[in-house]
């Protein structure tokens, strides 16, 4: 046949989709179609088999026209595909572009590809709007000293309260709960002479939130942080959406649940992500936009999700779970730390320097700000490069 009989793609090639994970199923029209009435149990098999494959493929909804691959794909041997295709490719053409279309499926690319389009097009337009109001806003509330005066002891004040609090040293050493070997909580200001706790109140117990040694996030609210940050990217295309305190906090109160349950943080945090990359996926398919309070979207189910959770059996003994710090790593990254922010990464090493590729940009920021210098430890170079690995790097460390 032809090139310039055959009719032209049903889909254009730059359509890519393969990041949705399914079509809608039209049950009423597979029930009573004739491909249900006439054909096999293996031909139906390698039919369906063939849109999920069409699906994945770009452009959308199209396979090539190549027999060893059909066959490879429907999952049969090319004895078996040659007697089979015809019933197995039913609804698909073959177009110009020497590809196999799938008619119905087509439509389905198509109408999928705009909504993607559509909901790109209002999380860019809201980040804008976002980003336009919170510059104006920071614009208005500058101050301009010569106008405010009266603002000025109020900022004096509360300056040097504040900087009462933060010039507060310990003056023994002390564990992490702040109290030192007499069981006592002791301070001293830089300033000399008393103690201003009584302006300065305590801080929050750490031992209520997942906290790392040095007061910032642990190692599973960080490892929350990868994974919800992974979701914003896969459903919403935001890959740099930032997390505030109040996250934060939300994550240590999912791990706090998780502990409740007997559950380690790893567990915790494999739940709640699950949870997420649910919830985010119900929200794309209703063309909902991005939430923008994770507490109100998110809390109820997560928690529901983490009590739901069985804890993995320990193998090693004491009840903790076993390390999974493969070397080079090991002794230099705690297991959930390795998990959360190395393990998703590709890397490699040449001429005393180390590649690498973090699936997205949040993920690449924290490990280039945070962990390079175990890196280098660990992988014994001079130098380590971070990047965000591309789509192809991306499956091929998957």
């Amino acid at each position: 046949m032809a090139t310039e009989s055959l009719p032209a793609p049903l889909v254009p090639a730059e359509i890519d989709i393969a990041k949705l994970d399914g079509f809608m199923l039209d049950t009423r029209r597979v029930l009573s179609s004739e491909l249900l009435a006439l054909s096999s149990g293996d031909e139906f098999k390698a039919a369906v088999t063939l849109w999920c494959r069409a699906w994945q493929q770009r452009p959308a909804a199209s396979l090539p026209n190549n027999p060893a691959i059909l066959a490879s794909f429907a999952g049969v041997t090319p004895q078996r595909w040659a007697k089979i295709k015809d019933m197995a490719l039913r609804g698909f053409v073959l177009c110009s572009d020497g590809r196999l279309y799938h008619k119905v499926l087509a439509e389905d690319a198509l109408r999928a590809w705009e909504a993607l389009t559509k909901r790109h097009d209002r999380t860019k337009k809201a980040t804008e709007a976002r980003k336009k109001g919170r510059d104006d806003v920071r614009n208005d509330d500058r101050h301009d000293a010569a106008n405010e005066p009266r603002n000025d002891e109020r900022h004096v004040d509360r300056d040097d309260a504040r900087n009462d609090c933060r010039n507060e040293v310990p003056t023994v050493a002390r564990d992490r709960t702040g109290r030192d070997g007499t069981g006592e909580k002791k301070k001293e200001s830089l300033a000399g002479g008393g103690s201003s706790e009584a302006a300065c109140p305590p801080p929050d117990d750490p031992g209520d939130q997942d906290s790392g040694p040095d007061g910032g996030p642990g190692d599973g609210v960080l490892a929350l942080r990868q994974g919800v940050a992974a979701a914003f990217e896969r459903w919403f295309d935001q890959s740099d959406r930032p997390f505030s305190p109040a996250d934060d906090e939300l994550f240590a109160a999912w791990i706090e649940a998780g502990a409740q349950r007997g559950l380690s943080p790893e567990d915790s945090v494999t739940a709640a992500v699950e949870e997420v990359q649910r919830q985010f996926q119900r929200l794309e398919g209703k063309g909902a936009s991005q939430p923008r309070s994770l507490r109100a979207v998110l809390d109820a189910d997560v928690l529901t999700a983490i009590r739901a959770a069985k804890a993995v059996k320990p193998s090693t003994p004491g009840g903790q779970p076993p390390a999974t710090v493969p070397p080079p790593y090991a002794g230099h990254f705690e297991p959930v730390e390795y998990a959360a922010w190395i393990a998703p990464c590709v890397v490699s090493v040449a001429d005393g320097v180390a590649t690498i590729r973090a699936p997205t940009r949040q993920h690449r920021d924290w490990v280039a700000q945070r962990l390079e210098p175990k890196l280098r430890a660990a992988l014994g170079v001079d130098a380590v490069e971070v990047e965000v690995a591309t789509t192809t790097q991306r499956s091929a460390a998957a």
